[in-house]
């Protein structure tokens, strides 16, 4: 393979992770004992070796945790045996050191006359790789490893217990046989510490559950999924990673058998998405460093309080006019960087999971939270246009703009690559210039994605933040006119529907369709009219039928809306009765005039999961039937993959009809159009045995949290 074919270092490395998973021998994966377990090290430069390259070097499971460079093995008169290949670790480069400059741009010197550095963040992190080769691959005096060199100076049990206790976390003992994290109630719930057989299953599985726990959006906001989800696997891999550090860090022992049930889903996304790999053991290392911190922060928060404490009796000299609060008359967002969480906390800032934000809630004291209100925070002044740092990130990922700025309007861009032919669009760009100026990167022929924004210079922690609060002042004044117009646009749709006259049999698309009316209406040029419904029966939406094809009302909300057709009652009869879900309403009217089965018309393929939910959560025993459209004709079967993901989110079955090959000839995809073709007796036989088939009992789903 020639060098420009190789393929990037995250797929080969997803690709060994992916055989060690499915081989039981992924780091994680394999049982250790207390003390036996150390974390990879170079013993020259007393590195320890952090996230991706701490798994890396220890996929092959060395007893003896001592890595090095070629030079640095040399430097100790060692040689690398004949025929030994070396371990590729990789590094990211995040900061550099820069000159402090003056006004007129010429360096700042300190008091010893040398010029004054600076750490400096810099827009983009920098790659880079290494070589190393482990210990048992040198010739030379190599000293044995000593395991007492790297043993822990502290009692791993009372370090975990200190750890949990420091950490503020809600941890009940309430559980027969199972431990979880549940993000709604922000809690953690485990079997008493006597079930365990010994203490190191214990402090595991309550310091695994604490990994879960750093991801509320008021810690580290990580995003959780439903049971079985591939969200809610991608939270089990950062844990498992993270428990696995911590037990290296720690000294404490680990059985992982309880999690290997999560194996297969893990080899899927892996292969789906091979860079998750590295976004995993990054955010591992963020679980294990905040959850080391814990004990820390203790330290530091009981020596702030051996302080002296502050002369109250100094209030009394202050003017009744100057106490007097400011109240916040709404809700305010703030600009409160992570490191300043808890003051503003203690101040009476709140939390809003939503908009990951703090605010202040109207009639809250505003004069102590002035320091984070955004327009105290200095204006960022950007060195680079974003269509200039924009383009200057584009031609670092190979592409080709040929000489032109980047269009940054929210649209995706197609363009060939450096390298590639000019007739071949392999590169993909999307930019926007909303708030702080963002978009994405993908390179077509490496598979490499990147997400972009606009930086110009490094912003501080309180720039950043009042940027993320001007961005969600945006976000609801446009949610809040959305909402107005949804309001103004239901009220429209309710009136027309309210106006128009019930729809006659013989009303053209009605008849075209071979269908009845089942509650529709038409308006007075004859066109049909299906209303949308919320859950709760509301009109939200109303679809015209007409010469001209189909439109929905302006401005409303499509999103969730749906038409039933149950004109019997059946389902507020028999809240158990199985629920039929089509794309179009002459589908809909088609399924149930063979079935009798209350049957729901969402309108589209994109709206079958929206309307699927909305049921779920209003009928949670009924069986929830996808009856898909077969859009065979397509290079992607749109119906039947979006029936296919509706139902894999409520636990529910697809039917799709299955034509001939004149039948598909002839373009016909769904039921409706087989109702035509072959009359309602044969769609009859088809459904039943459809619906005998997918009568198999439904699951019975995980309660809401994260399962150990």
């Amino acid at each position: 393979m020639a060098k420009a074919d190789k393929p990037p270092f995250h797929e080969t490395f997803a690709a060994q992770i992916i055989e060690d998973l499915q081989k039981g021998t992924a780091p994680w994966v394999r049982p250790w004992q207390a003390g036996t377990l150390h974390a990879p090290f170079n013993p020259v430069s007393g590195t320890i070796y952090k996230g991706i390259n701490r798994v890396m070097l220890s996929r092959r499971g060395f007893e003896d945790p001592r890595w090095m460079t070629l030079n640095q093995a040399n430097t100790l008169d060692c040689r690398v045996h004949k025929g030994e290949k070396s371990q590729a670790i990789v590094f990211w480069q995040f900061s550099k050191e820069e000159r402090v400059l003056d006004g007129d741009g010429k360096p700042v010197l300190g008091d010893n006359g040398a010029p004054l550095t600076q750490e400096v963040e810099l827009a983009r992190p920098i790659i880079r790789f290494s070589s190393v080769f482990h210990a048992s691959q040198l010739d030379g005096d190599v000293p044995p490893f000593d395991p007492k060199t790297v043993a822990h100076a502290w009692d791993p049990h009372q370090k975990a217990e200190a750890i949990l206790a420091n950490s503020g976390a809600q941890i009940l003992h309430n559980q027969r046989n199972r431990a979880f994290y549940s993000p709604l109630k922000d809690r953690i719930e485990l079997p008493p510490r006597e079930q365990f057989p010994a203490a190191d299953g214990y402090y595991a599985t309550a310091l695994h559950e604490l990994g879960h726990w750093t991801g509320h959006p008021s810690r580290l906001d990580r995003e959780y999924g439903p049971f079985g989800s591939q969200t809610y696997a991608r939270e089990e891999l950062r844990a498992e990673i993270a428990s696995w550090m911590l037990g290296q860090d720690l000294g404490i022992g680990h059985d992982p058998g309880q999690h290997l049930s999560y194996v297969d889903s893990w080899v899927s996304i892996l292969k789906e998405d091979s860079f998750e790999i590295v976004r995993a053991c990054r955010d591992a290392e963020k679980i294990k460093h905040f959850v080391m911190e814990l004990e820390q922060q203790k330290h530091i928060e009981t020596r702030q309080q051996d302080r002296p404490a502050p002369d109250v009796s100094l209030e009394s000299n202050i003017p009744e006019k100057s106490k007097q609060a400011e109240l916040a008359v709404e809700k305010t967002f703030l600009a409160v960087p992570y490191r300043q969480k808890n003051q503003a906390k203690a101040l009476g800032a709140k939390w809003d999971p939503a908009a990951k934000l703090w605010f202040a809630p109207a009639g809250v004291d505003l004069a102590p939270l002035k320091p984070w209100l955004p327009e105290q925070v200095p204006a960022v002044e950007p060195t680079l246009s974003p269509h200039a740092e924009f383009g200057q990130a584009l031609r670092e990922a190979g592409l080709d703009l040929g000489g032109r700025d980047p269009i940054m309007d929210g649209q995706i861009h197609r363009v060939p690559l450096f390298n590639g032919p000019s007739h071949k669009p392999d590169g993909a760009y999307q930019g926007h210039l909303d708030g702080v100026p963002a978009g994405f990167i993908q390179n077509h022929k490496t598979g490499e994605k990147q997400i972009w924004k606009a930086t110009g210079h490094v912003l501080t922690p309180e720039q950043k933040a009042a940027l993320q609060t001007e961005a969600a002042q945006r976000r609801e004044a446009r949610q809040v006119a959305l909402q107005e117009q949804h309001a103004r646009a239901a009220t429209r749709a309710r009136e027309t529907f309210d106006r128009a006259a019930p729809a006659s049999p013989e009303q053209a698309y009605l008849e075209a369709k071979g269908i009845p009316p089942l509650g529709t209406r038409m308006d007075e040029q004859g066109r049909l009219l299906v209303p949308g419904c919320d859950i709760d029966g509301t009109i939200q939406t109303i679809q015209t039928i007409g010469p001209e094809g189909k439109r929905f009302e302006p401005g409303s909300r499509k999103q969730g809306a749906f038409f039933l057709i149950d004109p019997d009652g059946m389902l507020s009869k028999d809240p158990s009765s199985p629920i039929c879900i089509a794309e179009g309403f002459a589908t809909a009217a088609s399924i149930h005039q063979s079935t009798g089965l209350p049957t729901v018309a969402a309108f589209d393929a994109g709206n079958l999961t929206p309307v699927a939910q909305a049921l779920r959560d209003r009928h949670p025993t009924a069986p929830i039937l996808l009856m898909a459209d077969n859009d065979h004709a397509l290079s992607s079967n749109v119906g039947l993959e979006k029936a296919t993901r509706a139902a894999k989110a409520v636990g529910g079955k697809v039917i799709a009809p299955e034509s001939s090959a004149q039948e598909k000839a002839r373009g016909l995809t769904d039921w409706n159009d087989l109702h035509q073709a072959r009359g309602l007796e044969a769609v009859r036989r088809d459904l039943q045995q459809g619906i005998a088939k997918a009568k198999a009992p439904r699951a019975k789903t995980q309660e809401n949290g994260v399962k150990l």
